[in-house]
């Protein structure tokens, strides 16, 4: 990674480090095939946001590759109207809607997070507790913190999809992300450093209780 991933808001002229933070998130293994979407918010104030293409390999992902969306999913731009931005954009505009300090909304596909996505589906989350890597979630500053992330079935209707997610992001607080059952976590950040770092937190965690599980340590449900 470059050092030069800054704290400011992404915006048009920074494509290319949310692009670096793409690839990385790729090296990683968190970003398999084509899977994984990214978008930050359009800037200066305009209304709606820039989503990734849909379909890319994130490896050889560009700056280029973002589309101009407006928060009902649909291109703003006309010459953009013949590329698909990606099948979830609906719900990079509900967490843009719900939160609106967010500047980032990030989407990885770990093996940890979709495995721990259904072995936890049933309790419709996990209760991440006692952790001290918790602290690199913005605003928290003990280990002594239980955190719900909420699981959701998958659904290949966004709508549907984004009208299950809704009432939880308006209710629960603090929230940092969710899973999708089988599918993979979401998450987002008022910067694109905090946003790759709650990535990080998340995906050190899940790696963490499924070591855990392993030894028979105490489940994570509520």
């Amino acid at each position: 990674m470059s050092s030069s991933l800054s704290q400011q808001p992404v915006q048009t002229h920074s494509l290319e480090q949310l692009t670096e933070v793409i690839h990385f998130l790729h090296a990683r293994g968190w970003t398999p095939a084509t899977s994984s979407n990214f978008s930050c918010r359009l800037p200066d104030g305009q209304a709606g946001f820039l989503v990734s293409v849909s379909g890319l390999d994130k490896g050889t992902f560009s700056a280029q590759d973002f589309l101009d969306v407006d928060f009902t999913g649909q291109v703003i731009r006309p010459e953009q109207a013949h590329l698909r931005p990606s099948a979830e954009t609906l719900l990079h505009a509900l967490v843009y809607q719900q939160f609106p300090d967010t500047q980032v909304v990030l989407h990885t596909h770990s093996v940890n997070g979709t495995v721990l996505s259904k072995l936890y589906e049933a309790e419709q989350g996990i209760l991440l507790k006692e952790f001290e890597v918790l602290k690199g979630l913005e605003g928290i500053s003990t280990h002594q913190t239980g955190l719900w992330l909420p699981i959701f079935a998958n659904h290949q209707d966004m709508t549907v999809l984004a009208k299950q997610i809704d009432p939880i992001l308006r209710e629960q607080s603090p929230i940092y992300g969710f899973l999708l059952a089988g599918h993979g976590l979401y998450t987002w950040g008022n910067t694109l450093a905090q946003a790759k770092r709650h990535v990080e937190v998340f995906e050190f965690l899940f790696e963490c209780i499924l070591k855990l599980r392993s030894h028979g340590y105490s489940d994570y449900s509520a």
